[in-house]
């Protein structure tokens, strides 16, 4: 493991970014990445091999590790999965309701509105049942961000019984200005 872990080391650039952290991206040729050349401040050859022997160190620990993705977290953001608990009650009545009208929108949306189904973009409960928006292809078109959408209400009652629908407008899939 450590001769992968020093492998790895001698493959990565050996520039120093601004921040004074060693370049994480893969070397070219020259040692430097495509990014960095012999201009750039460099890690010593003391740097590289502490490195290895952090790494060598952190397998010891059998510490779970993350990916340095270039985003500061804060400490809760790297919460390790594992230590999550599982088991915490979450309200399944109160979202089993939301996804049955969602499978019977999604079920019978192009039937009922002749088009094409789309997408599920809203389920709100009323004082009667459900309203639900979805969103149908009224015309493909090329480029797809040409398509033609059309948004329709769908009114259904606490048994899931679709009792109607209506338009509420329509809008190229592209044209985003108007949800912004």
């Amino acid at each position: 493991m450590a001769e992968a872990d020093t492998k790895q080391s001698a493959d990565q650039c050996k520039a120093l970014t601004e921040d004074g952290e060693r370049c994480s991206r893969p070397a070219q040729d020259g040692d430097f990445c495509f990014q960095h050349d012999e201009s750039d401040p460099t890690v010593s050859e003391s740097q590289t091999a502490d490195e290895g022997e952090q790494a060598d160190e952190q397998q010891a620990d059998e510490q779970p590790r993350s990916r340095d993705l270039g985003v500061d977290m804060t400490a809760e953001e790297k919460t390790d999965p594992e230590s999550v608990d599982a088991d915490v009650d979450t309200e399944h009545e109160g979202i089993e309701g939301v996804l049955a009208i969602r499978r019977t929108v999604q079920s019978t949306a192009t039937e009922l509105i002749g088009r094409e189904f789309d997408a599920v973009s809203e389920i709100v409960p009323t004082d009667d049942g459900w309203r639900a928006i979805v969103e149908v292809v009224e015309r493909r078109a090329v480029p797809d961000t040409q398509d033609i959408i059309g948004r329709y209400e769908i009114e259904l009652d606490e048994e899931s019984t679709i009792h109607g629908y209506r338009r509420l407008d329509r809008y190229r899939r592209g044209d985003t200005a108007e949800f912004e």
